[in-house]
């Protein structure tokens, strides 16, 4: 199972477990927070020490969206639009929101580069429900699912011109979902027809070279009673089925309440599903991944 973990770190330096995991045992990937992130010199040391544990390349993750997720407390990361803002831009001229996504990807995929960083967890393709939880809010672009896929398409490529994988996320879509993931296990209640329809972002950007896709952990009553993350009616069937998804499938967070709260069983049921990469956040859920 170590070989699809993408795995939180404790803090700004490796731990002596963490180090042993790295060489014993290495993951797919590690992922960065703002625990993680002191100066640009510390960041590219840390990350260093990771290939120099595990021998090779492997994966260095980030969730830079923009706006309101941001990890990295400097310039260009901390002055950057949400994409609700380019979503209204949009509105009065499309060339130029496509344009200033792509141009704000870019740079921010440049920087990002320069640090190690391979994967940015963007664009997020979910389609904005003013019903819906606020956690999605103006993450998104818009309303409109074609919007949304232009501009999370001029997201995907900027982010791929700078050399930084593009991570779209979450299939089949959180707009409309009724509570926050992280605490709680959310519920969308619309029939599956509607729901295609608003997972036609993820479509259209697979169709012009995204790699990448995370899942939702959110419960379609309509469809199944489980996380989409589980499922593989939603991963096989939709995904990689009906949408020709040949990529990388990764589960969100597994350390999120939505997901059950024991991160083995999560862990096997999203590989089970159809995940190929699962995300463990937090210090203490890797921990018991390695020593289960």
């Amino acid at each position: 199972m170590h070989a699809h973990l993408v795995i939180g770190l404790q803090g700004a330096v490796l731990t002596a477990k963490e180090r042993r995991w790295l060489r014993e045992q290495p993951p797919r990937g590690v992922i960065l927070f703002a625990r993680n992130i002191e100066s640009p010199e510390q960041v590219r040391a840390l990350l260093a020490e990771v290939c120099d544990c595990t021998g090779k390349e492997i994966w260095a993750v980030i969730d830079e969206e923009g706006g309101r997720v941001n990890r990295i407390p400097w310039s260009p990361f901390n002055q950057r639009k949400s994409a609700a803002a380019f979503g209204e831009l949009y509105q009065s001229d499309p060339a130029a929101a496509m344009r200033a996504v792509y141009e704000d990807a870019h740079e921010t995929g440049l920087a990002l580069r320069s640090f190690g960083f391979t994967h940015n967890c963007a664009p997020v393709l979910d389609v904005f429900h003013a019903g819906g939880h606020e956690i999605i809010g103006e993450r998104a672009y818009a309303f409109d699912s074609r919007v949304v896929a232009e501009l999370g398409a001029a997201c995907m490529q900027g982010l791929q011109a700078a050399g930084i994988a593009a991570v779209g996320k979450h299939f089949p879509g959180h707009g409309r979902a009724n509570a926050d993931s992280h605490v709680e296990v959310p519920l969308v209640t619309a029939g599956l027809d509607t729901l295609l329809t608003e997972a036609e972002p993820f479509h259209a950007l697979i169709r012009q070279g995204l790699t990448h896709v995370m899942t939702a952990h959110v419960i379609y009553a309509d469809v199944e009673e489980q996380l989409a993350t589980f499922s593989s009616f939603w991963l096989r069937e939709v995904l990689g089925r009906r949408f020709g998804f040949a990529g990388h499938i990764w589960s969100d967070d597994l350390c999120m309440k939505g997901a059950g709260g024991d991160v083995v069983q999560a862990a096997e049921r999203a590989l089970s599903a159809g995940c190929d990469v699962l995300l463990l956040c937090e210090p203490a859920a890797v921990r018991s991944i390695y020593e289960a």
